[in-house]
């Protein structure tokens, strides 16, 4: 069995308000510490002066001004061993398949609590089990 509480640190990048807090309220049930951003440039914002370790983002892919995958080129660049999950409502969009069909980790809305937390759970131990980096990429 999959464990799926977390202590883990999550940045939630969703620019609809109502559906950031939802995600948050269910990250923090399931453990999570979690830091919030209405859109791409406040998340690379709070990045930038985050103290402690960020073990995740989860970011939206329609947003105004970037994009989930124009964030998540910003972020590897400078954090190349952060996991990144994708989100998105618009499944028929072509950024949003372009991401599905690249092999990127990618829930589509709407979702359960315990889809976001299975999602979650296995990209962190994935990351952390990953010969590439230790997966606790301390930002």
């Amino acid at each position: 069995m999959t464990r799926t509480l977390g202590a883990e640190t999550i940045l939630v990048v969703e620019d609809a308000e109502v559906i950031r807090k939802m995600v948050c309220a269910m990250l923090a049930q399931g453990g999570y510490t979690v830091i919030e951003a209405a859109d791409g440039h406040e998340a690379l914002r709070v990045l930038e002066v985050q103290s402690g370790p960020v073990h995740l983002v989860l970011t939206d892919m329609i947003m105004p001004h970037m994009n989930g995958t124009e964030l998540a080129r910003h972020v590897s660049q400078r954090h190349p061993n952060l996991p990144i999950i994708f989100m998105s409502g618009y499944n028929d969009d072509p950024v949003v398949q372009g991401v599905e069909r690249g092999g990127s980790v990618f829930l589509a809305k709407p979702f359960t609590a315990a889809a976001l937390a299975e999602k979650i759970r296995q990209a962190l131990d994935h990351s952390r089990n990953d010969p590439s980096g230790d997966g606790s990429d301390p930002l």
